[in-house]
């Protein structure tokens, strides 16, 4: 059966998936497009309900991903363009798109031995929260925490602009700044503040072989009451006019300078 009206209860569903209060409700989130439905059917999350609206599949992908999908031991449901675009976050809609299981992941359940993990406070921009995740990935990191008021990290732009690497790295979403810098003491972590004040710069730092990496608000850093129980301040100078530098290119930097540290 094809659902056709955009009052329809799996319809309205899927659409309450774009608020906060519908994903906790749920304990889904919502993944558009070829690219993104093809991470996630490969990643570790599950995929809860499948759909579909071959009037806007373009190319041969979305066609061959879909027959792909329909083989699954998934629900599936086939809209109507009208349909599909009442819940659709997106302006070009590619037809595809799925909800997908919330991960109950806790900072207990990361890696014992963890080398590197990236934590976020009070990160608000959906697209510098998205860029972080896929650097964290990028850089092999076990997992990225979201602490303090951080936008949600199943928020669609979020998933969006993480191209994919919200499927690979563990996250874990929404924990007290407090309860991180305990857990990282805990886990024999020693956390590394990126900040401006009290700290020494990013290249004349030995880091530690274990490292929880964190950084702050985008606006204004990160809070001092989290960088003064850091082990270590890190600031990366700026020879240059600018006031600050994006803080998903900032953590990219410290980042890759610790892994540089571990390779020689």
């Amino acid at each position: 059966m094809i659902i056709e009206s955009p009052q329809n209860q799996q319809v309205k569903r899927l659409r309450s998936l774009a608020t906060r209060k519908g994903r906790r409700a749920a304990q889904q989130f919502l993944v558009e497009g070829v690219r993104a439905l093809e991470e996630a059917a490969a990643g570790r999350l599950p995929l809860e309900t499948i759909a579909l609206c071959p009037a806007l599949f373009s190319g041969e992908r979305a066609g061959e991903l879909a027959d792909e999908l329909r083989t699954r031991d998934t629900q599936v449901l086939e809209l109507t363009e009208e349909a599909f675009r009442a819940f659709t976050q997106v302006q070009a809609p590619e037809g595809i798109a799925a909800a997908v299981g919330i991960p109950d992941t806790r900072l207990d359940d990361l890696p014992a031995k963890a080398d590197l993990i990236v934590a976020a406070v009070d990160l608000r921009d959906p697209g510098n929260m998205g860029s972080l995740v896929r650097t964290a990935d990028a850089a092999g990191a076990k997992a990225l925490v979201a602490a303090g008021t951080c936008v949600d990290l199943f928020d669609p732009k979020v998933v969006r602009a993480t191209a994919g690497s919200i499927f690979h790295v563990q996250v874990v979403n929404g924990v007290a700044t407090d309860e991180m810098i305990a857990w990282g003491r805990r886990s024999s972590m020693r956390s590394v503040a990126a900040c401006l004040h009290h700290a020494k710069p990013y290249t004349q730092i030995r880091y530690p072989r274990r490292a929880l990496v964190v950084v702050g608000n985008e606006a204004n850093g990160l809070r001092e009451d989290v960088a003064k129980q850091a082990d270590m301040r890190s600031f990366i100078p700026m020879p240059g006019r600018a006031e600050s530098l994006n803080v998903n290119v900032a953590a990219g930097i410290l980042i890759w300078e610790i892994l540089r540290q571990r390779q020689s």
